[in-house]
């Protein structure tokens, strides 16, 4: 997978290019404990190595074919024997499929080498005119990187422009291969059945925390390292929060709870959010949005296919969801001015689709030019769309309060049409229901 990537990309690099890709940086949790590493997703499309300190080098051409080199840490007995083994310069090549590899202290170094004496210039800038550039939110490298391509470009020495390489390889990420569906299909499949078992924890009395650990202990004793963000297990008055992060309530008789949680497989993510009753039988308030939301959700998916602009599936449930709310008396006017005017956001609040892949919120543009982009087989998103009212919004009956309702699922589009990934979590009525009440 890894290797067909980086063809792609060295093929879409002009002769006199080349690319530099950094690593993640660590990140520190508290004092001197950093949170669990997580690979720069563009650093990994590539080369599959999940270690930091480390840079990666594409070249457009190169006199001696070694157009990939990975500069990586060296070897150190001390600092193995706490975090394991390192894959080391030779491992860049066995183990990452590097043409060479070498210690990572000595990337900057060999840039440019330049002699005063004959003015000539070698490394791996000579003769280079452009330099494709991810940094990998290493902002310190990033500097000392800026700085040697200034001290090159005083002495005439240096390319003569510097690109973003993200451009280039979030266009590529956006459409997934065979090796990428597979691992999106799996995360999907972990998390839908986690979904599942969260259902049959909830319960009056219980807290968030409590249903929010028996999905995410599911999907990672089945091979998820890593959620793909963090759970959102909203119940009551919580639900109407887009990003509720705290899951410490406990929950009530006669309210909702909405669980949107997704594990990360191989590094490949997906997003589902599941609502259901906390004592497993929805109140007839909750029951018209939870009406509202799962047909925007199902008229949404059912325009996917390829060539369909992807604003379609946004302007589809905006049309569901406002008609139904004008139904309901939640909102009041002509759908066709609410929808121009967004009044509907008062109560759905976001859009209901991102690209999803190695992040969550995957790379990737959603126009092209002027216009939505085409969908295409191969691409991955999800549809989401939501309802949420919140205790004491000016103008709505009491009885509609602290009811949040999302359905999410994580759609991939084939050449016929779609796939949803997700689906195997219940999302019909009676079959929510009946998944709440079975302990």
């Amino acid at each position: 997978m890894f290797r067909a990537h980086r063809e792609r990309f060295l093929a879409k690099l002009p002769p006199d290019a080349i690319a530099v890709v950094r690593s993640a940086p660590p990140r520190v949790f508290s004092n001197d404990t950093d949170y669990v590493y997580r690979q720069d997703s563009d650093f990994y499309y590539l080369t599959g190595l999940e270690e930091p300190d480390a840079v990666a080098l594409f070249k457009g051409s190169a006199a001696d074919g070694k157009r990939y080199v990975l500069f990586v840490r060296g070897h150190d007995a001390r600092r193995e024997s706490y975090e394991g083994r390192r894959a080391g310069p030779e491992g860049a090549v066995s183990e990452y499929g590097a043409d060479a590899g070498f210690p990572v202290e000595e990337f900057m170094k060999s840039l440019m080498r330049f002699d005063p004496a004959t003015r000539s210039v070698s490394g791996h800038l000579a003769g280079v005119q452009k330099v494709y550039i991810s940094d990998g939110g290493d902002t310190a490298w990033a500097q000392k990187f800026r700085e040697t391509m200034d001290g090159m470009r005083a002495r005439d020495a240096g390319p003569a422009t510097t690109v973003d390489a993200r451009e280039s390889l979030h266009e590529m990420r956006l459409v997934k291969d065979a090796d990428e569906i597979a691992l999106l299909r799996r995360a999907a499949e972990i998390t839908a059945r986690g979904h599942v078992l969260a259902m049959k924890a909830a319960a009056p009395g219980r807290y968030e925390f409590e249903v929010q650990q028996a999905l995410d202990a599911y999907c990672h004793a089945n091979g998820a390292r890593h959620m793909a963000y963090p759970s959102i297990v909203a119940s009551g008055p919580d639900s109407v929060f887009l990003h509720w992060e705290k899951n410490s309530r406990q929950m009530k008789d006669g309210e909702v709870l909405l669980n949107d949680s997704g594990a990360e497989y191989g590094s490949y993510a997906t997003d589902i959010t599941r609502t259901y009753p906390v004592n497993g039988r929805f109140s007839a308030e909750q029951r018209q949005i939870y009406e509202i939301v799962l047909a925007a959700q199902k008229e949404a998916m059912a325009l996917v296919k390829p060539g369909l602009a992807h604003e379609e599936i946004e302007k589809k449930s905006a049309r569901v969801q406002t008609e139904g709310l004008v139904r309901l008396g939640l909102l009041s006017g002509d759908v066709d001015k609410l929808i121009k005017e967004s009044a509907h956001r008062k109560l759905t609040l976001h859009g209901v689709s991102h690209w999803v892949g190695l992040d969550v919120h995957d790379a990737g543009k959603y126009r092209t030019g002027s216009a939505s982009r085409a969908l295409e087989p191969g691409m991955v998103f999800t549809i989401e769309p939501g309802i949420y009212i919140a205790a004491n919004t000016p103008g709505i009956d009491p009885k509609w309060w602290n009811i949040g309702v999302r359905i999410e699922d994580t759609v991939l589009v084939t050449k016929d049409g779609y796939d949803c990934l997700s689906c195997a979590a219940p999302r019909e009525i009676a079959d929510v229901e009946r998944a709440v009440k079975e302990k």
